[in-house]
């Protein structure tokens, strides 16, 4: 197993985006705005305190003027819908996707050493990741093809078997250049979409072990009337793992380390990155570890993902 740590992404560490940010009117601090009119917050130009890439509702009666969504959000005057389509993919809120027909690329610029790059909730035909040092040129370019050969077991499912497409990525061991700027190109003839785009340095836990067991949490609520009709509302839904992980006896201080600091940071836990549905992208909710004997020792992981 492995995590990779999320780093946070900045309005300067996102270069650019080939995806339009013109979801609703851009705010502006002489705009008038009725109830139930929405705004979005994309720039501090227009005397916003913060650029949140947010879209607002007015929830104020009569006219809104002059009210920074981003110093009054929860009051009388501005209630906060989602992310821009540009950010939701770095929103944390794996189930809302960033959409673009025909495909579309970002160009990151951490200025820092990323080892690791996953894609989470993706639809699409391909995934390319380019990573170009200012010295050295290019120090990697590979392209990932999406579509699924899961349940592929026969030539009769080859040819006849719909095509599907995996969901979810993990590339790690990226070439460790503190100054290259990634751009990760999402491929597709239709809409491409990507509901979480993950980038960080990566970590080994140890090894996983036979015996994990793999779910979902529903949030959706389910209601039942006098006359026994069943009446469902449809939520979201976050994956969760309990994996048991084989580390070395020797490694103990340094596991612990490395779980105690990602307790609060959302990772990407790779239970296997050859399989699908072995990729969450979330936080662990408990975990011990066994000191089984000298040699080696058993860890307990309880992972649950973003929603």
């Amino acid at each position: 197993m492995q995590i990779i740590t999320a780093q946070t992404l900045t309005n300067s560490t996102l270069t650019s985006s080939s995806v339009p940010e013109n979801d609703t009117t851009e705010w502006t601090s002489g705009g008038s705005f009725a109830i139930d009119d929405t705004c979005m917050v994309t720039t501090t130009a227009n005397g916003a305190a913060v650029a949140t890439h947010l879209i607002y509702k007015s929830i104020h009666v009569g006219t809104n003027t002059g009210h920074d969504p981003t110093a009054s959000t929860g009051t009388t005057y501005w209630e906060v819908l989602y992310s821009t389509n540009r950010w939701k993919m770095f929103n944390q809120t794996v189930q809302q996707q960033t959409v673009l027909a025909g495909g579309f690329n970002v160009v990151i610029t951490p200025a820092a050493v990323v080892s690791g790059i996953s894609a989470v909730n993706v639809d699409c035909e391909s995934i390319t990741i380019l990573m170009v040092d200012p010295v050295e040129g290019t120090v990697f370019n590979q392209t990932y093809s999406m579509v699924s050969d899961s349940g592929i077991t026969s030539w009769y499912a080859y040819f006849f078997t719909p095509i599907t497409r995996d969901s979810d990525l993990a590339v790690l061991g990226l070439p460790p250049y503190a100054n290259a700027v990634i751009t990760v190109t999402f491929t597709a003839t239709g809409d491409a979409k990507c509901g979480a785009l993950v980038f960080g340095t990566t970590q080994t836990i140890g090894i996983s072990q036979y015996g994990a067991s793999f779910g979902i949490q529903d949030y959706s609520t389910k209601t039942t009337d006098a006359s026994g009709n069943v009446t469902i509302d449809v939520g979201s839904f976050s994956d969760i793992a309990d994996v048991d992980v084989l580390i070395e006896t020797g490694r103990f201080a340094e596991v612990k380390k490395i779980l105690t600091d990602a307790r609060s940071v959302p990772s990407v836990w790779i239970v296997e990155p050859n399989v699908q549905g072995l990729i969450i992208y979330g936080y662990f909710r408990e975990f011990n570890i066994l000191m089984t004997n000298p040699n080696v020792s058993l860890t307990t992981l309880s992972i649950e993902g973003l929603n």
